[in-house]
This record gives structure tokens, sequence and C-alpha cells, in this order.
């Protein structure tokens, strides 16, 4: 699979994301995001099939955060913690990238079946399957414009 691809998928899939059960859509926003690529590394960490020198790359993110010696010390206000913060979110997408990418697909698409499942995201199936694949969404303005043939007519 190219990275195109690869990208797509995860854009389509994250569109699925912003559908909420009854079928709105809702901005998925930074933290929901964060959430997802949390359980995808997870899950990535558990598989026996992920390489354990790829597996690696999460831990030393975190001993960066847990290590009090950091680039931006966590004293300054906001900018200590967004550093750590950042070091997490970019150890996870290395690891995710540097994944076997069957590996990381297949998580995805269980991922992707949970939440179009209409399920919470806490892994357990929903009552009521949603077709988010089969909806269809018109979004867009409109403004009444009056007859222009019968003010010419007057």
């Amino acid at each position: 699979m190219t990275d195109s691809e690869r990208n797509n998928q995860e854009e389509d899939h994250m569109e699925a994301l912003e559908s909420s059960a009854g079928g709105t859509v809702r901005d998925s926003g930074f933290w929901k995001e964060f959430w997802y690529q949390v359980r995808l590394v997870w899950y990535l960490l558990r598989d026996p099939e992920v390489p354990l020198y790829v597996k690696v790359i999460p831990l030393i993110a975190l001993i960066y955060v847990l290590i009090p010696t950091d680039l931006i010390p966590d004293v300054f206000p906001v900018m200590g913690q967004l550093d750590d913060l950042t070091a997490l979110l970019v150890g996870g997408k290395v690891f995710i990238e540097m994944a076997p990418n069957h590996v990381v697909q297949k998580y995805l698409d269980e991922l992707h079946r949970r939440t179009s499942m209409g399920s919470v995201d806490d892994g357990t199936d929903g009552v009521a399957p949603v077709e988010i694949e089969d909806a269809i969404v018109i979004e867009g303005d409109f403004e009444a414009i009056e007859d222009e043939q019968e003010d010419r007519a007057d």
C-alpha cells in the first residue's frame, strides 16, 4: 500500500470518526485524535508481529516525558508541557509509521468498525449498528431569490 493510499484511508477513517452514533457530524478535535492514536499505539505495542526495536520508540518518548531534564524545562508554564506532549505525539506517529503496514491496517479497521458500530470508544460493541457509509450528507447555504420574470413583467 502506498503512502498516498494510506493517507487517503486514514482521512476517510477520520471523516467516519467525525460522525456520531446519531448521524450528526461533529468536529473530531485534537483530544479525540490524540485518544485515537493512544489506542492504536496500545494495540500495536501488544501485537507480536511488531518488531521489538520498533516498540522501543514510544518507550523512549515516555522516558523523555518522565525524566526531569527536558529540552524546555517544565517550570516554564505551557511551553514546558507542550514539549512533553509533542514528544509523545511524535513518538506515537513515528511508531505507527514504522510498524508493519498490514498490522496497522488491521487495527485501523478494528477501530473503525468499533466506531461505526455506534460503540462508545471503550472497545465494546454497540447494540445497534449505524450505517455511516450509506448516509448521504448534503451541506450548503441557501438564499431565497425572487422570480426575476415577475419583476420584468411589471
